[in-house]
């Protein structure tokens, strides 16, 4: 993703009700690139002390077991996942986190980067199968307008690569 796709990108994080984070899958340790301001709200923390980091930061060692093998099979095999993660907060104050896992970009199974959407359980007073169809909805709107500046952003490199092309042809054809 070049510097315009990822500033787009940021755009629509940053407007985002729901909290979001992108992971770069090519890099070790899958590092956060991304994380918009309610999932800083959520957690406490400030994009100075997450970019850079695996989200391991929230979780405590011995905790998590399950959530976290279905999370690594999840990564490793390109494909989306929902976890109920005990999480804890820059202050150390802890919470379940309902995580959404959805693979962006790349190929099948072979994602550029992973998208997760996080929602705090147990707040809204409702059970979490209702806190899971509800923040579905929100994801799913959230990641129609993702896809749609995804879109556009590859006709616009298409498009981009074609003017060049004609361009090229041009050249060579006068020299001709």
């Amino acid at each position: 993703m070049d510097q315009k796709q990822f500033e787009k990108i940021r755009g629509i994080f940053d407007r985002s009700g729901v909290a979001l984070t992108l992971v770069d899958m090519s890099l070790s340790e899958q590092p956060l690139v991304l994380a918009n301001p309610p999932f800083l709200r959520m957690t406490g923390y400030t994009e100075g002390r997450i970019l850079g980091f695996n989200c391991r930061f929230l979780q405590r060692e011995g905790e998590n077991e399950q959530a976290r093998a279905d999370i690594r099979e999840a990564l490793s095999n390109g494909r989306e996942a929902q976890v109920v993660l005990r999480n804890y907060r820059f202050s150390g104050e802890r919470f379940d986190n309902l995580l959404f896992l959805h693979p962006v970009g790349g190929s099948i199974g072979h994602p550029d980067y992973f998208l997760g959407s996080q929602f705090e359980l147990g707040r809204s007073g409702s059970s979490e199968q209702e806190a899971a169809a509800g923040h579905a909805g929100a994801l799913t709107r959230e990641l129609a307008r993702i896809g749609a500046v995804a879109a556009r952003l590859e006709m616009d490199s298409r498009r981009q690569l074609a003017d060049a092309a004609a361009a090229l042809v041009r050249a060579w054809q006068r020299r001709t």
